[in-house]
């Protein structure tokens, strides 16, 4: 298009138009543009563009170039103070619509239109509420952020007063453990040493009665009234069975004295090589009597799984807990089942490699619901009623066993029950000081 095919085409428009080249010069230019600006429309031809406006005339000159070379209207402003009236910023829109060749430069088409002021306005009163609304955002954030910072401290101590409570409470419990067995220890093991001879005196006794019931089979009245009196034959069956119910008692309670001993774990260092088994079964014992119900066809069944284990670098005390707090959680979840479901426990065992051992502890109660199941570690989150829970079994139990190098995981569902995998390293690496070693090899 040529600047005469431009004139006779632009001429009945509204719009301001002009046509140009890249560097500014005009080449024509509409009556709407010569009412602009002041002029014929041919007295316009030959200036340049950056004559008539205000702008800087690199910043002209740069946007002229970035219209010529695209096709697509490129939107600009431009400010102008026509001869008659104010200085006054309008909106452009140029494009190229003849590419530059050797024979011709290239030719920009370029629209004015003058901006609505009150648009203006509104959209600067805009950009200010906006730009004010994202500097209080930016100032919220920053106080987010340090009041998340100081929760995580908050936090962090609390873990460690968590930590030194678990610690005392633990010791207290295990010194408290440890002496109600060894007082009963020596009791116990008199009453459970003696029984022997007992059984053996009374054997004896039975023996003699029967030896004289042999050679006098007709005794005197008096002797015939007395053994009529005591009921000689049934003194004789129901001996024997108590005798049988004393020992098995005290094997009974030897075991919870045993048991109580491996608990509390008074008598050894903070970590040493333990059997798993051992702690698992004192942890049983300890809460054998919530397994039962009133009815003992209704009671809790532990159900074992042991695989063959290596012994395990840990502190046995602190592993005790997290196995009594997983097993009381089971129960208490068993306990919500109706009496004539079958309830049972399953331990399970297993060496996952030369590493690395597992211990899944699981129930088949109602389950946990999937949308809490990631809050269940949390310090104080508990599902039970106001006053039968703190909720810091699990969390405390997530605490130990991270510190023991290992992880413990959840698996819910309903209908199935829970499980908690518990995975520990056989030799856990710890560090101390500057120094790395692997805690059960120990070099003084």
């Amino acid at each position: 298009m040529n600047p005469d095919q431009f004139l006779k085409f632009a001429q009945v428009l509204p719009d301001t138009l002009l046509l140009l080249t890249k560097d500014g010069e005009i080449l024509a230019a509409n009556r709407s543009a010569k009412s602009l600006f002041g002029s014929k429309s041919k007295n316009l031809a030959g200036k340049y563009l950056m004559e008539l406006v205000t702008d800087q005339s690199q910043k002209v000159i740069d946007y002229l170039r970035t219209c010529s070379q695209s096709r697509q209207m490129i939107l600009g402003t431009l400010t102008i103070h026509p001869p008659q009236g104010e200085k006054t910023t309008y909106r452009s829109q140029g494009a190229v619509i003849q590419p530059s060749s050797s024979e011709n430069p290239a030719i920009i088409l370029l629209r004015l239109e003058k901006r609505d002021n009150s648009k203006f306005v509104m959209l600067n009163q805009k950009i200010h509420e906006l730009s004010k609304e994202i500097q209080q955002r930016q100032r919220t954030q920053h106080q987010l952020s340090q009041s998340n910072e100081a929760l995580k401290q908050t936090l962090s101590q609390l873990r460690n007063a968590l930590d030194v409570v678990q610690k005392e409470k633990m010791t207290g419990l295990g010194q408290l453990a440890g002496g109600i067995a060894h007082e009963i220890n020596n009791p116990i093991g008199f009453i459970y040493g003696n029984i022997e001879h007992l059984d053996r005196y009374c054997n004896d006794l039975i023996e003699i009665i029967h030896t004289y019931q042999q050679e006098y089979p007709e005794p005197n009245t008096n002797v015939q009234e007395k053994i009529e009196e005591l009921d000689l034959e049934f003194l004789e069956e129901d001996l024997e069975k108590l005798l049988f119910s004393l020992k098995t008692g005290s094997q009974r309670v030897a075991k919870v004295v045993k048991s109580l001993r491996t608990f509390s774990r008074l008598d050894e260092a903070d970590f040493k090589d333990v059997d798993i088994h051992e702690g698992l079964d004192a942890a049983l014992m300890l809460i054998q009597n919530r397994l039962k119900d009133g009815d003992a066809n209704y009671g809790i069944k532990a159900i074992k799984d042991y695989n063959p284990l290596p012994l395990v670098y840990c502190s046995p005390g602190s592993l005790n807990q997290v196995f009594i707090n997983l097993l009381s959680n089971s129960i208490d979840a068993l306990k919500e089942l109706e009496k004539k479901h079958d309830k049972c426990i399953w331990i399970q065992t297993e060496q996952l490699s030369e590493s690395k051992i597992a211990i899944h502890i699981r129930d088949n109660g109602t389950g946990i619901p999937a949308d809490i199941q990631d809050q269940i570690f949390n310090p104080f989150f508990t599902t039970k009623p106001v006053g039968q829970g703190t909720g810091l079994g699990l969390s405390v139990t997530y605490r130990i066993v991270e510190s023991h190098g290992g992880t413990i995981d959840v698996k819910s569902e309903p209908g199935w029950g829970t499980q908690f995998s518990i995975q520990l390293p056989i030799r856990y690496l710890q560090k101390r000081g500057n120094r790395e070693h692997l805690t059960g090899n120990r070099e003084e």
